[in-house]
């Protein structure tokens, strides 16, 4: 492959190490609840008040993979206030876009009725596929006021090229 028929990445690789500008999200019950039943989750604490306060939690107990929810939560309002999303940023082509690898640790529960805030960090760019992959590493936190981290994720979206024309 020649110089004039190279791939040629889509992200805005200048905005590695770009802090995305933090947002409170509120962890509503009934989210909370739609989203347990979506996953088939049989455990009460996700659905049942009454079963998470006999469990010793103070509210609904948020199911791990909640943090999508969270974190679509802030892009909405991010976009309300203006504020540019990761996605944006980096200049995601969702006509190429395909979801990586994701990785979660979890530092304390999440309750429905709890203000968080999540923020993200643009963490890193690297190709595979002798640049025919292109991805973008995102690392999210989510963070409660009195409580402190609760979530950290490590998200990579990655497009995968079109084949260039000769």
């Amino acid at each position: 492959m020649d110089a004039t028929t190279a791939r040629k990445g889509i992200f805005d690789r200048s905005t590695k190490g770009t802090q995305i500008e933090p947002v409170k999200v509120l962890v509503e019950r009934g989210r909370i609840r739609f989203f347990s039943q979506v996953l088939g989750q049989t455990d009460p604490i996700h659905f049942d008040l009454d079963a998470a306060r006999a469990a010793g939690h103070p509210d609904l107990v948020a199911p791990p993979s909640f943090f999508m929810v969270i974190e679509a939560a802030a892009n909405e309002e991010r976009k309300r206030l203006g504020i540019t999303t990761a996605q944006e940023l980096v200049r995601v082509d969702y006509r190429y876009l395909l979801h990586g690898e994701e990785r979660y640790f979890y530092e304390a529960p999440i309750y429905a009725g709890d203000e968080v805030e999540i923020g993200i960090v643009i963490t890193d760019f690297y190709d595979k596929k002798g640049g025919a992959m292109e991805f973008v590493t995102f690392e999210s936190r989510i963070v409660h006021p009195e409580r402190g981290l609760l979530v950290r994720s490590q998200r990579s979206l990655l497009h995968r090229l079109p084949e260039p024309r000769s």
